[in-house]
């Protein structure tokens, strides 16, 4: 079974780094022979940029993964011990040119008319991949039984596709595994939490969407038109305002203590609730590749 990536590049954990979890990932799935072809993992483009950025020796890296097989966490305390620059402003630097960067010609232009993009912005390098990886995810499922296993819904909360709406696109992940039984147990997938707050916001019946993509098995784009054609609350004020809600919303104080606790977290200010789902995320993805081990 391949696991096709699902960590965004502009995903950062607590040492602050986007694109390291993703690459982690990467990494550990290429060292059990699980990454699908055409995915690099170590060396050029982001992954390159990263080990040259930060003085990360790739062998040294490479063979860390490989002996070590780490969690998340575990793979930023190596860093944190062997990277050679982990200055403040080398990593906001790295960021923002992570983020902001522009795929090149003529991939960015045949990407952009193979998904439709028109939207200023979305056209970037990290938009595009996450499209890219959303296409593979959704053709990977479409032949997909529940004999195939549970998947691990890892797209973070955070994260929006170019109709610009955060959660969106885990929740039609979530839907989408839950429609041929790979939801793995512990998620919810319509009711509770961001789900309901995003179908509330946005006017949305959270159940007819529920039944469009586990009836339908749209592919993601296909599940934006379908929001754009049925939400009847989807403005700029109703979304911006939903985000706000999201990227802000913290664990309630009597539950936040434990939670930090049990993920190893020490840095006070690592709240929000949709970081700490991101982690257990990844949690939930170092096990499945132990099993794979």
């Amino acid at each position: 079974m391949e696991f096709i990536p699902q960590i965004s590049g502009c995903t950062a954990g607590p040492l602050g780094i986007v694109h390291l979890p993703r690459f982690w990932f990467k990494m550990r799935a290429h060292a059990v022979g699980v990454l699908p072809d055409g995915y690099r993992h170590g060396t050029g483009g982001s992954d390159g940029d990263l080990l040259d950025t930060f003085g990360i020796d790739e062998a040294a890296f490479e063979a860390y993964i490989a002996r070590e097989a780490p969690s998340y966490q575990a793979c930023e305390g190596w860093i944190r011990a062997n990277a050679r620059n982990l200055e403040p402003a080398t990593i906001e630097t790295f960021n923002e040119d992570t983020v902001s960067f522009q795929m090149p010609d003529p991939r960015r232009s045949e990407w952009s008319a193979r998904f439709g993009i028109t939207e200023t912005g979305y056209d970037l390098a990290i938009g595009l991949n996450q499209l890219d990886d959303w296409d593979a995810l959704h053709n990977a499922l479409l032949d997909s039984t529940a004999e195939d296993g549970p998947v691990v819904p890892a797209i973070s909360s955070s994260i929006r596709g170019p109709l610009g709406i955060p959660h969106l696109p885990r929740l039609w992940f979530k839907h989408r595994l839950s429609g041929v039984g790979r939801l793995i147990d512990g998620y919810r997938h319509g009711t509770g939490g961001f789900d309901e707050l995003l179908t509330t916001a946005i006017g949305l019946d959270g159940a007819a969407f529920a039944a469009y993509v586990e009836s339908e098995q749209p592919s993601y784009l296909d599940a934006e038109a379908w929001v754009r054609a049925n939400a009847t609350t989807l403005t700029p004020e109703t979304v911006g305002a939903v985000t706000t809600r999201m990227l802000n919303a913290n664990l309630p104080d009597v539950q936040l203590p434990a939670r930090l606790a049990e993920l190893g977290i020490t840095d006070p200010s690592f709240t929000r609730g949709i970081a700490l789902n991101d982690l257990d995320d990844w949690a939930g993805l170092h096990r499945q590749l132990l099993a794979v081990r």
